[in-house]
């Protein structure tokens, strides 16, 4: 499954010159975890519910304080052609939660832990329905096997063999 498919194309941004306050604002709003820093449509940062979190360990009033200062660059990103393997792989290595997903050098989703997650649990249940279904044929063969061998008939049907 490529990222196109599983991507969010409605990404937040926000410009490096806005304040920390104003990007606080935004993300508990929207209920997200980052903003995507762009100015004239070029991806400049990336700013995290971390990243914020920073700016008030620094002391710093978030009012006063510019989203280019605490965001974070350079940002590691992903083409929409990729497979989500690959992002899973990225953030592992790069202990990252969130892809931009850039085609052309423009934005056009992101991609999140939780996003890759919930494809992993969907996954999860096509693997365990398989193995329930497998394992109830094997139940079954296993039943037809005692009852065989109950009744002296032979697996192998026509061979000649008689179980005594």
């Amino acid at each position: 499954m490529t990222l196109e498919e599983i991507m969010v194309t409605n990404v937040l941004q926000i410009r490096p010159d806005e304040s920390v306050a104003r990007a606080a604002t935004l993300m508990k709003e929207q209920a997200i975890g980052c903003l995507i820093v762009t100015a004239d449509s070029a991806l400049k940062g990336i700013l995290t519910d971390r990243d914020l979190l920073g700016c008030i360990l620094q002391t710093h009033e978030p009012r006063d304080c510019k989203v280019a200062g605490h965001m974070t660059r350079p940002v590691i990103v992903l083409k929409p052609e990729e497979d989500y393997i690959v992002a899973i792989d990225v953030m592992q290595r790069r202990r990252i939660k969130r892809l931009p997903i850039v085609r052309d050098g423009k934005l056009v989703g992101i991609v999140s832990l939780s996003d890759l997650a919930a494809l992993a649990e969907g996954e999860m249940h096509k693997v365990w329905a398989s193995w329930a279904a497998i394992a109830g044929i094997m139940r079954a063969q296993a039943v037809q096997a005692g009852a065989s061998h109950q009744s002296g008939e032979s697996k192998w049907k026509g061979q000649g063999t008689k179980v005594v």
